[in-house]
């Protein structure tokens, strides 16, 4: 590992923190993605059609090359979702949390307990909500799909979980000034 990655301590980590905008970026940046691939496999399939020589093979290879884009995507995605995730989770501890922990809080369950000991409450549903997505985040991190078999996670789903964390915070800052320091 290289000195500076190794050497990597929270306080030189953030400038401005992490902050629920940030969720958008993530959409963002993997729709700029998702979109070149398929503009890459239009060029492709487009050229294939054009040479008299693949004639036969243009409706298999571009089949294929179709197959092959959407599993892509759908890791772009499930990507998306675990940056998302990871996201929230430093939001929690750095935005909300009034004191810093003296130890790293590791994992979703940690962090969703420090937040509520320090006086937030989430109602039960949201919080039911958050452990599903946190447990599909988990799933995709520690045992990831096949490569030819994914979970189809798709833009809609990565919105859906940013509209829930969205809520979320916008619940948590609402209770905020009354969080003892």
């Amino acid at each position: 590992m290289r000195k500076e990655l190794r050497d990597l301590v929270d306080c030189e980590y953030w400038i401005y923190g992490p902050a629920v905008h940030e969720f958008h970026f993530v959409i963002e940046l993997i729709q700029k993605y998702s979109d070149y691939a398929d503009e890459s496999v239009s060029r492709t399939v487009e050229a294939l059609y054009q040479d008299p020589a693949h004639e036969d093979a243009a409706n298999e290879v571009s089949s294929d090359l179709a197959y092959y884009n959407h599993i892509e995507k759908g890791l772009l995605w499930s990507f998306a979702l675990w940056r998302i995730q990871g996201l929230f989770e430093a939001l929690l501890v750095d935005g909300f949390l009034p004191n810093k922990p003296a130890k790293p809080l590791v994992g979703f369950k940690s962090k969703i307990l420090a937040i509520s000991n320090a006086g937030y409450s989430l109602p039960e549903e949201l919080h039911a909500e958050l452990s599903q997505w946190a447990t599909l985040r988990n799933l995709l991190s520690h045992a990831p799909p096949e490569h030819f078999r994914p979970i189809a996670v798709d833009r809609q789903d990565v919105e859906e979980y940013i509209q829930l964390l969205e809520k979320v915070c916008a619940l948590l800052e609402q209770q905020k000034p009354g969080i003892r320091v």
